[in-house]
C-alpha cells in the first residue's frame, strides 16, 4: 500500500508491505528518493513490539486507519491511498 500525505508544503510517501514488513518512505529529509525505513520505525520508540503485535491482527483498512489518525496528529492530510491487491 502506499499512502501520501501532506503537511504545510511537505510531502510524505510511506510504500508499506505487511506481509513482508517492508516500508519505505519519500519525504523532504530523503530528497523525495524512496528510501527504506526499518518497520518498527513505524511505532511509538519504546512501544514498538506491542503496537506491532496489535496492528499485526488489523485489516489494512483498520491499520491505514490507525496511520492516517498518527499522521493527523502531527499535523498531516492523507491525500491519496494507493492500495495494491494481489
Amino acid at each position: 500500500m502506499e499512502l501520501c500525505f501532506k503537511g504545510g508544503s511537505e510531502l510524505i510517501k510511506l510504500i508499506l508491505d505487511r506481509e513482508t514488513k517492508d516500508a519505505s518512505i519519500a519525504s523532504s529529509k530523503t530528497g523525495y528518493k524512496i528510501t527504506p525505513i526499518k518497520w518498527r520505525m513505524l511505532f511509538d520508540k519504546g512501544k514498538e513490539e506491542q503496537q506491532e503485535k496489535i496492528t499485526d491482527t488489523l485489516t489494512d483498512d483498520e491499520f491505514k486507519q490507525i496511520i492516517n489518525i498518527d499522521m493527523q496528529k502531527k499535523g498531516y492530510v492523507l491525500i491519496n491511498d494507493i492500495s495494491s491487491s494481489r
